[in-house]
């Protein structure tokens, strides 16, 4: 078995117990991580505490590491929808609308439970190539979201160029807002001032190659 492979699923959870049973699974680690740090977090002391056998932690998990891995693509995958449904519900939108719509999204997520994507971040190993395939997720939303709105910009710069830099700013900025805001910098005027920066990137005009 490949390094990769073991830290996926053992077993596919297809039915709404099962589904269930691994939900449990990693609400326990989560719960551990709080309560306890991340020395606390043994495969034991999982099962004791989502209420299930240890066997059937290795029938989905085949260690730590897996659930670790799982925990990490859930919450990638909670912001993934939000910056979903932002791209939905905002497909008629104007570009500043849009750009603030995904801000928004982007920071709902992390500040929803500040102190669990606190833990995500320093405490819960992950694998690089999950992060990476957000990265590249998140690029996409945003090259749609200007490729379909260049008549609302000035000059019209390369597009994996501009959705590569819009991707990055919003995702270290979104970050710094969750997690290292100033006392003095609320979350209305943090989510205001990212959209702000992204969109006098988007309109700005494009310095001339030397």
């Amino acid at each position: 078995m490949t390094a990769s492979a073991t830290l996926r699923s053992r077993r596919r959870p297809v039915q709404r117990r099962a589904q269930q049973t691994v939900e449990a699974i990693l609400d326990a680690v989560i719960r551990i991580l709080k309560r306890d740090g991340f020395e606390a977090v043994t495969t034991n002391h999982i099962a004791e505490v989502a209420g299930v056998s240890i066997g059937s932690l290795y029938q989905y998990f085949p260690d730590k590491r897996a659930i670790f891995a799982a925990l990490h693509r859930r919450h990638v995958g909670e912001i993934d929808r939000g910056i979903q449904t932002a791209l939905i519900e905002n497909a008629a939108a104007s570009l500043e609308d849009l750009v603030r719509a995904l801000v928004d999204a982007m920071i709902d997520a992390h500040t929803s439970d500040p102190g669990l994507h606190e833990l995500l971040m320093t405490e819960v190993p992950h694998r690089a190539d999950d992060t990476q395939e957000f990265a590249v997720r998140l690029h996409g939303a945003f090259r749609l979201a200007i490729a379909a709105r260049t008549g609302e910009l000035m000059n019209v710069r390369d597009l994996d160029t501009a959705a590569f830099v819009v991707a990055h700013m919003v995702d270290a900025l979104c970050h710094g807002a969750a997690l290292r805001r100033p006392p003095n910098l609320g979350l209305a005027a943090a989510k205001r001032e990212i959209a702000n920066a992204v969109l006098a990137y988007l309109r700005a005009t494009p310095a001339q190659a030397a």
